[in-house]
């Protein structure tokens, strides 16, 4: 299994971070990492969305999408057992104006082993890049 995790603090209150972060028609104005998601917004429902770093779009189902706590998604490349993603973002209330935002992914399957570091670091310099971005809007919005 391969994995990446990170957090930022946001100086925002959890409602609003979470306003931002599930505002999923602005993304293309200024998500790095995720530029567009789609679908049925529930838990169990069925999601495209276009992972920037990779150019790549793909169909995901929804684990958990808890207000204001967590919203998970699992992607897969085949069969699950080659290889899937399990993407997620969490959010921890650290006061009345401070909100955890942690985010990472991480991969399972036969062809897990093969991703390069390389791409991992991609992907997790995308993630830190989503993140600031996440921080400055909630931060910034009125």
């Amino acid at each position: 299994m391969k994995e990446y995790h990170t957090q930022i603090e946001i100086n925002a209150p959890i409602k609003k971070v979470w306003q931002v972060l599930t505002d999923f028609k602005e993304y293309p104005n200024w998500n790095p990492l995720v530029g567009e998601l789609t679908g049925d917004l529930r838990e169990d429902g069925m999601i495209r969305t276009k992972i920037l770093p990779l150019n790549n779009t793909y169909t995901a189902k929804l684990l958990s999408y808890q207000k204001e706590q967590e919203i998970v998604w699992l992607g897969k490349q085949g069969a699950k057992f080659l290889l899937a993603g399990k993407h997620y973002y969490r959010l921890k209330k650290q006061g009345e104006n401070k909100t955890l935002l942690e985010h990472g992914e991480y991969f399972t399957g036969l062809f897990s082993h093969f991703i390069s570091g390389k791409l991992l670091n991609k992907m997790e310099q995308a993630f830190h890049e989503h993140n600031k971005a996440l921080k400055s809007m909630a931060e910034n919005e009125g």
